[in-house]
């Protein structure tokens, strides 16, 4: 497999992650995860925006209403330094987040879907996890969504039940971080 790497974002990606975007609309147009992890970088705020945006949520400074601390990053393959992936990790748990959408949110880019990249940057955030000192993350995926619950689900992810959150289903599961890197070494 490629070899990835997980970079904040700066605007010496702009292009690609608006191409992102495009792909991300078509694909997933509708669907409830269309934009996990890149939620307001369309149309809503100018890209340079979005990044101060980004440092500012890491940092826990101009959060919005029900926001948490949270770190995006962009998943770059190092062959061609193009972006397949996009992860939000948020650093605590809000009751709604508890309840309805944990500590990571991911997404891969449409075109790139299918090559084991979703895993690739599923532990990798795990990692940044671990860093931040996450023992235990909360995913969820939408019930129909059945390749981002293979994902959560070959990174050890532990399904503990189903809710509703706004008309869909979601899917939450429990992954044990110390768990993961023990069988990482």
């Amino acid at each position: 497999m490629e070899e990835l790497e997980l970079v904040l974002p700066t605007m010496d990606y702009k292009e690609d992650m608006l191409d992102f975007l495009k792909e991300v609309s078509i694909a997933d147009k509708g669907k409830p995860w269309q934009y996990a992890g890149i939620f307001r970088t369309e149309e809503v705020i100018p890209f340079e925006e979005w990044i101060q945006e980004k440092k500012d949520e890491e940092k826990g400074i101009n959060l919005p209403e029900n926001y948490v601390p949270a770190s995006t990053y962009f998943c770059v393959r190092r062959s061609d330094n193009k972006v397949v992936g996009v992860c939000n990790i948020r650093h605590t748990l809000s009751d709604t987040l508890f309840k309805y959408g944990g500590h990571i949110g991911q997404t891969i880019r449409p075109s790139e879907r299918g090559k084991g990249y979703g895993t690739k940057q599923l532990l990798m955030a795990l990692d940044k996890c671990f860093e931040l000192g996450i023992k235990n993350v909360l995913i969820t995926c939408d019930e129909e969504n059945k390749a981002s619950a293979r994902t959560i689900e070959k990174c050890m992810g532990k399904y503990e039940n189903t809710v509703k959150y706004n008309g869909e289903l979601l899917r939450r599961y429990w992954i044990n971080v110390n768990k993961v890197k023990s069988l990482q070494r």
